[in-house]
């Protein structure tokens, strides 16, 4: 039974010397799904975080917005802006219900001048809106009119 023995322990070697790469091959294995699992772990984190980021700041730039345009209204009380731009936006009003009390050529100048505003470049436009809009703290509005005029 020597030979058996002495056969054992050569298969029992060759066996040991195959296991040991297999075994640590089945570790690196394991630790890189390990890692990858981890890796989107952390991934699918850093997303939820940065959509918590992203609804923060819109909170929070929602709230500068209603701020900024509170702010406004309450610095109208004290400025002279206001109402001197209501009288330039309203004179062209004034001026075509005068114009029904005038000769039909005033009448249709005020027209045509009004209608000379369509000729004005659109950065102009804007321009003007956006300076009534902060005055009298209507800048939720400005966004969709200046995409509409834009698109035209």
């Amino acid at each position: 039974m020597a030979w058996y023995s002495t056969l054992t322990n050569i298969f029992s070697g060759a066996v040991d010397i195959i296991k040991e790469p297999v075994k640590g091959w089945q570790e690196r294995k394991t630790i890189k799904a390990k890692s990858q699992v981890d890796i989107a772990k952390l991934n699918a984190q850093a997303g939820v975080e940065k959509a918590k980021a992203i609804v923060e700041m819109a909170k929070t730039g929602q709230k500068i917005e209603a701020d900024w345009d509170a702010k406004a209204q309450e610095q109208a009380k004290f400025s002279w802006k206001d109402e001197a731009l209501m009288l330039l936006l309203f004179s062209p009003v004034f001026f075509l219900f005068l114009s029904a009390f005038l000769p039909a050529e005033y009448q249709a100048k005020i027209i045509g001048a009004v209608n000379a505003l369509n000729e004005f470049p659109t950065w102009y436009v804007v321009m003007l809106l956006g300076i009534v809009a902060s005055v009298f703290g209507l800048r939720w509005l400005i966004g969709p009119l200046v995409r509409k005029m834009t698109n035209k």
